[in-house]
């Protein structure tokens, strides 16, 4: 088994991280799951500096940064850009079509750069309590920001999934969440990050009950859904709903 490691520093609210070792079939999902978490922190980007520490088994070792950008397009959204510092690492990324999906540098400088040229994003953070009175005040928080950012006809959609997420999570956890709303190019993001480890489960209610959907619902109002497990050992739970209508 090969052995890789990501190292990892912060930039202005970007992360940079900076893998060493060889990628090859065994360090592939090592690198890729690093990566990811990197990206669950939400920063402002993700620089992954490809240096002479680093080496790939083969060029199609290099699809690990393809399959990481698809996953955070969906969510977290965030910036992705391939900082290749070695002219093997230049040859080896254009070689593998990756520039044409994912922006490039040759070093850390022309990666902020690029980052930067990324649209602003819109977002508001809300803690909430371990209780029942969270999904008000999640409630409240979601329509005053489709009102602010002149999305009104998400209101009643964003109402639902925002309630939705933390009546699950203090249904199992009982304990106090964070509620991140931002609006990206994908679309308008729901995220609560919450303490609770245990991964989401798509079950559907009986059809008698008309309220309480759980997942079920927030799987038929957005376009995409998931969960990335935190550093603190908890998870976050992140919807997407599309900005324009598509049923």
């Amino acid at each position: 088994m090969t052995d890789i490691s990501v190292r990892t520093t912060d930039l202005a609210g970007m992360v940079v991280a900076t893998p060493a070792g060889r990628l090859d079939l065994s360090s592939y999902p090592v690198l890729r799951d690093s990566l990811l978490k990197q990206a669950a922190r939400e920063p402002a980007a993700l620089l992954v500096r490809l240096g002479p520490e680093f080496e790939t088994a083969s060029v199609a070792m290099l699809s690990v940064f393809t399959t990481v950008w698809m996953k955070i397009s969906e969510w977290t959204d965030v910036p992705v850009v391939l900082v290749a510092e070695t002219d093997q690492h230049r040859h080896d990324i254009n070689k593998a079509g990756l520039a044409k999906t994912i922006a490039t540098a040759p070093d850390l400088i022309a990666a902020v750069e690029l980052a930067q040229e990324q649209p602003l994003r819109r977002f508001r953070r809300l803690e909430l309590p371990g209780s029942i009175v969270a999904a008000l005040l999640a409630r409240e928080a979601a329509r005053e920001v489709c009102e602010a950012w002149d999305l009104t006809h998400l209101t009643h959609d964003a109402l639902l999934v925002a309630s939705e997420l933390v009546e699950n999570a203090v249904k199992h956890s009982r304990a106090p969440s964070v509620l991140r709303i931002e609006l990206r190019r994908s679309g308008l993001s729901l995220a609560l990050r919450d303490g609770s480890p245990l991964p989401p489960t798509l079950t559907a209610s009986p059809r008698s009950v008309p309220v309480h959907r759980g997942l079920e619902l927030v799987d038929r109002l957005c376009r995409t859904w998931g969960f990335a497990p935190t550093f603190d050992g908890g998870k976050v739970v992140w919807a997407v709903l599309a900005l324009r209508p598509t049923r």
